[in-house]
């Protein structure tokens, strides 16, 4: 007989953790924009337009960091939903699992890229 009558407490929590889990990954995707190497167009070079072809040393600190951290939380989120899920209906975490491959793929390009 099935006692439960839909997710618990935790099982919320640990979607709406997941969601703050993407949210972060949207913002280290605007910390990326603003620290890279700026684009040097040839209407900006024939203008004489200076661009900064290197990295924001003030900003690419805090993208590592971000990404370690974000890379951090997901883990410990899919974490806590693989040990709380219990039934089949509870899911996988496939998001999260494609999250951790996204974020350990932007790890591996900043160090090795």
């Amino acid at each position: 007989m099935e006692r439960r009558r839909g997710p618990d407490g935790w099982i919320v929590l640990l979607h709406w953790l997941a969601l703050l889990c993407w949210a972060c990954v949207l913002v280290l995707l605007t910390l990326y924009h603003y620290a890279r190497p700026e684009i040097a167009y040839g209407f900006l070079r024939y203008g004489g337009i200076e661009v900064r072809e290197h990295w924001d040393p003030a900003l690419t600190p805090w993208l590592e960091q971000s990404l370690w951290g974000c890379a951090a939380f997901t883990l410990l989120v899919l974490a806590l939903q693989y040990r709380r899920s219990r039934r089949e209906e509870d899911g996988y975490g496939a998001s999260l699992i494609l999250l951790l491959l996204i974020l350990t793929a932007s790890l591996l390009l900043f160090y090795f890229g």
